[in-house]
């Protein structure tokens, strides 16, 4: 993709009006490889609900003050919301159930995670559990765990002062802090 469409693409996702649908999830797939090739990134790609209080979690890990500039250094990171309730469907992504299911998500509860590389072409996901459950939010040392080798393999660059941090935060919440 040229720098000019990835101006355009990116300007169309800003412009975004308020109420207006939702783009289609290959709209924001293909701006999140475009921009992740032009800055040497993988993209990691979060399929969420709005009643989901683990996909919350996962966003407000990924925007954190001291995880967040750790996961942009390494990841265009973008959202795509799925299996909304029957009043909120509008929230969805079009398109975006069907790339979760065809990327592994079918049977996975939510939030569910894919990683790309910056050719667009899929690195991991979150169904790294034992028996190839879903993570969802690590909120356990086991998911935690297995959150960690899925950064250490689509992050070629992160450094360990960097999978620190990452475990540092998802480590200190206490369960009460947890949805």
């Amino acid at each position: 993709m040229t720098r000019t469409r990835l101006v355009l693409a990116c300007l169309l996702l800003i412009s975004w009006p308020i109420g207006a649908a939702p783009p289609s999830a290959d709209t924001v797939v293909a701006t999140a490889v475009a921009r992740a090739a032009a800055e040497n990134k993988a993209v990691l790609i979060e399929f969420g609900a709005s009643w989901c209080p683990w996909c919350r979690s996962f966003e407000a890990f990924v925007k954190a003050p001291d995880a967040g500039p750790v996961v942009a250094a390494h990841y265009v990171v973008v959202n795509l919301t799925v299996h909304e309730r029957e009043d909120r469907t509008s929230l969805e992504n079009p398109g975006g159930a069907a790339l979760m299911d065809a990327w592994g998500g079918q049977k996975a509860g939510l939030p569910f995670y894919v990683f790309l590389g910056k050719d667009g072409r899929k690195l991991a996901d979150s169904n790294a559990m034992p028996g190839g459950a879903n993570i969802g939010f690590p909120a356990v040392p086991a998911e935690i765990t297995a959150f960690l080798r899925l950064i250490d393999s689509t992050a070629p660059r992160l450094t360990p002062a960097d999978r620190a941090i990452v475990e540092s935060y998802l480590a200190r919440a206490t369960p009460s802090e947890r949805p």
